[in-house]
Formats: structure tokens, sequence, C-alpha cells
């Protein structure tokens, strides 16, 4: 047996030593969703679970009132490495995206780490990172932490994410938000219509613009335009003289997107022209999309395929089509980084749905928290102890 060998099995033994505290964890944020920006209950619970496991933990980080991060240093200097926490509920549906085992997986894997960090060079930190969602001021916290450095100071990053099936190092599509204001005239939709300039006809000849795009995109970018038409008047019998269309573009391509953006912006400028309207058009980028790491993304997999689950191979899961966007991505910019997928449910379980968040709470979704915490926490420690693989994923980083 080698060295790594003795200390993957005792980070394991160190996970199934914490199965019952991470139920509770993931039980308790699980019965107290939280919204994005308000995960006051959950960065309780994590913080003080960490600081009791023995790890220097700072509150609030970068102005975020229920961000963290948490260090665990070994014996001596050496390279940084993170495992991500998220824990904020989607409004409505409760933990539809499974932020309660996200949560719970990253502090498992954290502690478990600390248990050999004695034995290597380096640091392990759990970052929690609020509002993956989007919502409130820390929406995309990730992101926030990307453009004010803080992965800078990070080697390497891991996480997992709830799924049907156990996968490592799958893609997201890069995403931005397009909103149009469209101002009209009010008037008598009967008695004097045409005394009004309708802005719900300006909104739907947008909306039906930007469907049209759909057809001229290019196939290898995995373009996805979704929106709707969120303000459309207050009365029937009035001409509509605001109307709102909120759009989200997503692409796998970064500068396309940006493009696919520009396209939009000019469907709503060309519907205002035709309606006599005018137009107010904001542009945001949310999360960009992420950049695979095949070395990363291998170490990762073997820690899965080592305890006997199904995983599909690692090189289709890199070079799979991107089904959803994450903030994710921008800390895959920034540094070496990969996630993967726990199979909690069944194939056709839709996400973001009740289905998913009482799929977390079973016996399967429980069982493939504790597979997920093995493989993280084995990872964090296998990239300690062979640095050089640290090194390659750092390579391919650099050249891709």
């Amino acid at each position: 047996m080698t060295f790594l060998d003795e200390l993957k099995g005792k980070v394991q033994e160190a996970v199934d030593e914490q199965r019952g505290r991470l139920r509770e964890i993931s039980g308790f944020i699980y019965e107290n969703p939280e919204l994005g920006s308000e995960e006051f209950k959950a960065a309780e619970l994590l913080t003080g679970e960490l600081e009791k496991q023995g790890f220097t933990v700072e509150k609030g980080i970068l102005g975020m009132p229920t961000a963290f991060s948490a260090t665990y240093k070994g014996r001596g200097s050496g390279p940084r490495v993170a495992v991500i926490a998220e824990y904020d509920c989607l409004p409505g549906v409760g933990h539809g995206c499974g932020h309660n085992l996200i949560a719970a997986s990253a502090v498992g894997a954290g502690v478990a780490a600390s248990r050999v960090m004695s034995e290597l060079d380096g640091e392990v930190v759990v970052v929690g990172t609020p509002a993956e969602e989007g919502h409130g001021p820390s929406g995309g916290a990730k992101v926030i932490m990307a453009e004010k450095g803080f992965w800078d100071d990070i080697d390497a990053a891991v996480m997992l994410h709830p799924a049907s099936k156990y996968v490592a190092g799958s893609r997201a599509l890069g995403i931005s938000k397009v909103k149009m204001e469209f101002q009209g005239q009010t008037s008598h939709a009967a008695a004097s219509p045409h005394e009004g300039v309708n802005a719900l006809n300006a909104a739907t000849l947008a909306f039906m613009a930007t469907h049209m795009l759909r057809q001229e995109a290019r196939r290898d970018a995995n373009l996805v335009i979704h929106g709707i038409i969120s303000e459309g008047g207050l009365a029937s019998n009035i001409i509509p003289d605001r109307a709102v269309c909120d759009f989200g573009v997503r692409s796998s391509d970064d500068a396309y997107l940006d493009v696919m953006v520009d396209k939009l912006a000019r469907c709503a400028e060309g519907a205002a022209l035709a309606m006599g309207a005018t137009v107010k058009i904001t542009k945001r980028k949310l999360y960009r999309g992420k950049k695979v790491n095949g070395p990363l993304a291998e170490v990762l997999w073997n820690n899965y395929a080592a305890q006997g689950v199904q995983i599909r191979p690692w090189q289709e899961t890199i070079n799979g089509m991107p089904m959803a966007s994450t903030d994710f991505g921008d800390v895959s910019q920034k540094i070496p980084a990969t996630s993967s997928g726990i199979a909690v449910t069944e194939p056709g379980t839709p996400g973001h749905s009740v289905q998913m968040a009482e799929a977390t709470m079973t016996e399967k979704g429980q069982e493939a928290m504790i597979v997920g915490t093995k493989a993280l926490a084995m990872t964090l420690v296998e990239l300690l102890a062979e640095p050089e693989k640290l090194k390659k994923a750092k390579e391919y980083f650099d050249g891709h």
C-alpha cells in the first residue's frame, strides 16, 4: 500500500465517522431553506461546525454577510486546495437544486482531509459561497470573489452537485441577462386606440424577433435563449404604456454570448422603432462558461470509480453538451477547477423541482452525498500528497 493509499483510506474512514453529522447538516439546511444572501442559519451552522473541527474561519468575507472561508493548515507551507459549499435555496421550491447536499459534502470533505494534514504540506480551504441562484446583493458570490481576487490565492478547487448520475468534469454555459423596458402612451383601447402607443405590441414584436434568432445560431456554441414578458399592462381596456421583457441568453462560447446579447438588443430597438415606442435596454453578464480541466477531472473521476459506483468516463463528460449555468464557471476561469455530479435520483427527475428537493433526503440521496464527500476528500489530499498532479492541472489550465 502506497502513502497515498493510506491517506485515502484514512479520509474515507473520517467521512464514515461523520455520516450521522452530515445527515444532520443536510437535513437542517433542507428544513430551513433560505434564499441567496439570506442564508444566515446555514452559514452559522457550517462555520460553527468547521470551527469545532479546528478550522480557522473568516466570516462575512468580501462584504458578503453569509460568505466564509475556513482554513486548515498542514505540517508546512504548500499549495492551497479548496472545496466549495453552496447553501441557498430556490424561491417557492426550497432545495430543488440540492444545495443542502453541496454544503454538507464540502464541510465533510474538508473535515476528513484535515484529519491527515499533519502528514501533508499545504492547506485545505472550505469556501462558503452564497447565492449561487443569483438572489440578493451577494448573488453569484463566486463571481464577486473572482472580481476581488479571492481565487488568486487558491491553487485548485473542487465541488459536487446533485444529479441523476455520477459524472466528473462537467461543462457549463455562460449566461447573460437582457432586460427590455418599453415605454408607450396610454389611451382608451376602444374609443381612441389610435392616440396610444402600445408598449405591449412592441414587447411582443421584440419577443418574436428574438425567437427568430434561434435559426441563425451557431450550433457548436450551444446557444439557449429563454425569456418572459414580465410586465404587459394593467387592464385590457387601456393601451399599455409599459411592457418589460426579461431574457436569459446562454452559450458555451463567452465571446459569442456577447454577440448574441447585442443581437437581442437590436431586436428590441427595431421593435420599438416599428411601434413608435421607446426602449431602455439593460445588459448584465451573470456567469462565465466553465473551463474544463482534464487532469483535475481525471483525479476526481478516479476517486469516484475507486468506490465502485458507475460513473460516465470523464473524457466523455468534459466533451459533452453543457446543460446549465453556474457561478462556478467564473472560478474555473481563474484557477484549475472541476466539479462532479452525484446520483441522488433517477433520470428524468427535473432539476429545480420539489421532487429533486425531496430526493436529497432519501436514502439514495444521502448515500450519494457520502460517496461524493469521500471523492472530494480523497481528491484534496491527492493533490497535496502528489503535487505533480496539481502541476499538470495548472499546465492544462494555462494551455487551454
